[in-house]
């Protein structure tokens, strides 16, 4: 696997629905080395750290692979646009499916570990200009992946991407952003729960329905 595109932005805030809203959704491509730290990419910042960024979602990764879905779909060329879906790194083939929470990956120095599925908000709609891409997104369960930084350095556009471990209680992410969309499995939502390295969020959603459902033995 290699970096097809490292993207970044600041906040900037633009109009939708006769409202002023700041994003950084609108990710641009970088031709250059990157120091990458604890808090994420140079020159990137989240405008709501409430739902992005922070420890546990300081890199946002994507497949290029998905491209060709969504121009598929939507009608719509997007093979050159990259950071489309406001990921920082665009990787040829980061298949969710085959990539499982806990996962560490080593980029030249620096090293990544997969701590949850994106969650996507409506700003999505708004940087592809389609209002029912969210409901897409989420049935397609192309949602990318968010890690954390493990050890800083530089990367750059074509650097290398290599598993470096991979943990033996865990699950993929794909099944992770299956369970939290489109299913009540209740083994499956203990079984995640009971992963060392998923991020306290996803647990709490999970433990919320599965109280819910009443199941108390998880909290």
């Amino acid at each position: 696997m290699k970096i097809i595109s490292i993207n970044t932005s600041l906040p900037r805030k633009i109009s939708f629905n006769k409202k002023i809203i700041s994003t950084s959704i609108f990710k641009e491509p970088k031709n250059c080395e990157l120091q990458v730290s604890k808090n994420g990419i140079e020159g990137d910042r989240q405008a709501d750290l409430s739902v992005h960024g922070g420890l546990d979602k300081a890199v946002y990764a994507y497949s290029y692979k998905h491209y060709a879905h969504w121009s598929k779909l939507l009608k719509k060329d997007f093979s050159k646009n990259y950071g489309l879906i406001g990921e920082n790194l665009t990787i040829d083939n980061f298949d969710e499916r085959k990539i499982f929470i806990g996962d560490e990956f080593r980029i030249s120095k620096v090293v990544l570990k997969i701590t949850q599925p994106r969650i996507p908000c409506y700003k999505i709609t708004i940087k592809m200009n389609e209002k029912n891409f969210m409901k897409y997104f989420i049935e397609h369960n192309f949602l990318g992946t968010y890690m954390k930084v493990l050890n800083e350095g530089k990367i750059q556009k074509g650097d290398e991407i290599e598993l470096i471990n991979r943990e033996s209680q865990t699950m993929s992410v794909f099944d992770i952003s299956k369970l939290i969309f489109s299913e009540n499995n209740v083994e499956a939502m203990k079984k995640a729960i009971a992963i060392p390295l998923l991020t306290d969020e996803i647990k709490q959603r999970f433990n919320e329905r599965l109280v819910k459902l009443g199941h108390y033995d998880t909290i």
